[in-house]
């Protein structure tokens, strides 16, 4: 060992040498005591062998001397209680050491017999017996050798067998510092080994009572059970959780996918366990949510198994109220979106293995923003929670009601049989839907838009389904809204078509921007040009033109229509900006303008706006728009909006006159400056005589009313005779030209006033 000297066999450290003699210093005291009181006895014996040398010189030698060493020896013996330390040992044993080395000497001076046994065999008690250091059994044994030697020798020092003596004693004291060594060494070794294995006891049995506290401390439930089931150890969480007074036979484990069983007998047949989620139940019946894991033990030489039991009934009871959050509509406590589409998933497993129907209804809550926002989001809230309750009340037992967002709901009706049956439902929540809300001090209408579709009739997947049934839905909205649509192939080919228009409009809008081009109105009085309508066009790469009807559902599109209109608005005012500054005479332009824009309260005030940032006077514009603005529930936003641009000398004209739903009270109610009359009644004006009667009794109305008029889609010149006669202002077809990009307009104007001046 490296901590070992190799010559003397003590530590190399001074502090564990002196910690190694400090521990065996009890030891060493005894040894020494023996030790004095040996000598005491054997030199007392020996005294009454030396009378033998009574009458020769060496007898006044070898009494003193031994007597000498006796009273030395009872002088240490005396002495010994004062050996409280090593050193002191050490001291003492070296007083001894020189007593009895310098006495012996006097005696083997005798050179009898025993002579030479003491000669030998005292150097070997100092280096083996005496209980000090390497260095005092080193010294005190050549000392008391070359003693012992000297005093041998002194009779005769140059006698034959001097050498010899010599070198037997040089070759004992080798032999004695070797064997000395060694058993400095072992006794060392072994007291190292000694220390360690009573420190590996001590921690140990630190160890030991250290796991036994943390057994019976720690906080979740630990048992240590035999194998035949019985319980060996539990700690004190175990007891105050699971038994009373540590009987725990009375606790179940419950498991959906088996039958109850004794925790006891599941743990005795379960084993190796990670982590198992279950319950359990104790005698009271009071349940609870467990986490249970088990390994095997071995304890006393006896095989057990060590079982922890983690209580998550708090957590579980978590869990289930964030999945029912998940799964439910925070604001009408009806399933949600994520809700709805599982049960509508396993609902078309069930009905495609039975061969039975179902269906899908999705509900739009009509004009919800205008109540939010006209009656605050109190009422809007209250509206949706009262459609939910409306809806669970009308569908049967089994059906789900949902809400899918906003103001969208949704219900799932099971086992559907023939129309009758889905027609009953249907007039069911119509009828509640519909009855007005009370809320607070005012009443709210409540209207809703319902879209229907059938499993497997109109889809044999759930994407599909719900794709069909929000096609209806769309159809029913765009029919008029507040009423039951069921879905057809024919309008899943509208929308698809529609779908094609909007795409084409988001195409156009990235990469060929709408561009206007005008289409003269002329005077039908005298031939002149007095303004122009402006049409989009969306020329492309290759050189063809994308039309309005290309893209005509776009522009009924919330946020398509607004794009569109501002692009248009955008090119149009800097038309109309740079004719002004070059002094053309335009007259006017007519803008088209979508329903979208004049549902917005803000729209004239931003119209306005542009038109002064551009320096366009409100008189050279002339908005354009369709009957169907008039119709919904947003009609008076719209009367506030006409108003207001009339009131700032823009001209308003209703277009396609008599091709929408408009009642002619509209024409009273509305600040309408002119009537376009739509081309499809033009254009058979010569050979359809309802035609022509149509075209006259409009230019009857309008000449009542004060209202000028504009025929679209003149072509020849028996259609401007007729309007001639019966008496219309202005007329635009390509008759009198198609429609031209900004940049020939002027061309257009040159040619105009030749042909006025002709």
């Amino acid at each position: 060992m490296k901590d070992i000297l190799l010559l003397s066999g003590e530590f190399r450290s001074r502090a564990q040498e002196a910690s190694f003699q400090a521990c065996r210093l009890p030891e060493s005291r005894r040894q020494a005591r023996r030790l004095f009181l040996f000598s005491v006895l054997l030199n007392t014996l020996f005294l009454s062998s030396d009378w033998r040398f009574a009458g020769t010189p060496h007898f006044e030698i070898a009494v003193p001397a031994r007597i000498a060493v006796i009273l030395g020896s009872l002088l240490c013996l005396g002495l010994a209680r004062s050996m409280t330390s090593f050193r002191a040992v050490e001291r003492l044993c070296f007083l001894w050491q020189a007593i009895t080395a310098i006495g012996v000497a006097f005696l083997v001076s005798s050179r009898s017999d025993i002579a030479i046994f003491v000669l030998v065999m005292l150097p070997t008690v100092f280096y083996l017996a005496v209980p000090t250091s390497f260095r005092g059994n080193m010294g005190g044994g050549m000392a008391c050798g070359t003693a012992l030697l000297v005093g041998y020798l002194a009779p005769a020092p140059f006698s034959p067998t001097m050498p010899g003596m010599i070198m037997a004693m040089l070759i004992l004291h080798c032999g004695m510092w070797i064997a000395i060594a060694r058993s400095n060494r072992a006794q060392r070794q072994q007291w190292i080994a000694t220390r360690e294995a009573q420190d590996a006891r001590a921690a140990l049995a630190n160890s030991s009572a250290t796991l036994e506290r943390m057994f019976m401390t720690v906080p979740v439930p630990l048992l240590v059970t035999r194998g035949d089931g019985t319980v060996l150890r539990h700690n004190e969480a175990a007891g105050r959780t699971l038994g009373r007074e540590g009987d725990f036979r009375p606790i179940w484990m419950i498991e959906d996918d088996m039958p109850s069983i004794r925790l006891l007998d599941y743990i005795q047949a379960g084993g190796h366990a990670d982590h198992i989620e279950c319950r359990i139940a104790d005698a009271g019946g009071i349940l609870r949510d467990i986490l249970y894991s088990s390994r095997p033990v071995m304890i006393a030489g006896e095989d057990c198994t060590l079982s922890s039991i983690v209580e998550i009934t708090d957590r579980k009871n978590a869990e289930r109220h964030l999945a029912q959050l998940a799964m439910t509509d925070a604001l009408t406590g009806l399933a949600n979106r994520s809700h709805f589409m599982a049960a509508l998933t396993q609902a078309s497993e069930a009905t495609r293995s039975s061969g039975g129907r179902m269906a899908v209804a999705l509900i739009d809550v009509d004009e919800f923003k205008r109540i939010n926002d006209s009656s605050g989001h109190d009422a809007g809230d209250a509206l949706l929670c009262a459609v939910g309750r409306r809806l669970r009340a009308a569908v049967r037992p089994g059906d789900l009601v949902a809400r899918m967002g906003g103001d969208e709901f949704a219900v799932l009706i099971t086992r559907t049989g023939d129309r009758r049956d889905l027609d009953s439902i249907l007039a069911r929540m119509a009828m509640r839907l519909h009855a007005p809300l009370r809320h607070g001090e005012r009443e709210i209408e409540c209207r809703a838009s319902i879209g229907v579709a059938l499993f497997p009739d109109h889809a044999d997947d759930v994407a599909d389904l719900m794709k069909h049934a929000d096609i209806a839905l769309y159809e029913a909205k765009n029919a008029g809204r507040g009423r039951a649509c069921l879905f057809e192939t024919g309008l899943l080919e509208s929308w698809e078509r529609e779908a094609r228009m909007l795409e084409r409009a988001r195409h156009a809008l990235v990469h060929t921007p709408p561009t206007p081009w005008y289409q003269p109105k002329v005077d039908l009085a005298n031939g002149k040009v007095i303004g122009f309508e402006a049409l989009l066009r969306c020329v492309q790469p290759d050189g063809s033109i994308l039309m309005p009807g290309d893209i005509a559902a776009a522009f009924e599109h919330p946020e398509l229509g607004r794009l569109l209109t501002d692009k248009m608005l955008e090119g149009i005012l800097a038309d109309c900006r740079a004719w002004e500054e070059r002094g053309i005479d335009f007259g006017h332009v007519a803008v088209n303008l979508p329903g979208v824009e004049l549902h917005d309260r803000a729209f004239p005030d931003r119209f306005l706006a542009r038109l002064s940032e551009n320096s366009v006077p409100p008189r050279r514009i002339e908005l354009e728009v369709t009957e169907s603005v008039f119709l919904g529930r947003n009609a008076e936003v719209v009367e506030h909006n006409l108003r207001r641009l009339s009131a700032a000398g823009i001209s308003i004209a209703l277009d396609d006159f008599g091709t929408g739903y408009a009642s002619l009270s509209h024409l009273k109610q509305f600040p309408i400056d002119i009537i376009k009359i739509d081309r499809c009644f033009i254009r058979d004006l010569e050979t359809d005589p309802d035609d022509a009667a149509i075209v006259r009794a409009v230019l009857n109305l309008a000449y009542s009313l004060g209202i000028q008029t504009v025929a679209e889609g003149v072509e020849n010149e028996s259609q401007l005779a007729y309007l001639r006669a019966g008496g219309c202002h202005f007329g635009q077809g390509f008759l009198f030209g198609a429609a031209l990009p900004a940049s020939r307009i002027s061309e257009l104007q040159r040619i105009d006033r030749s042909r006025s001046s002709n």
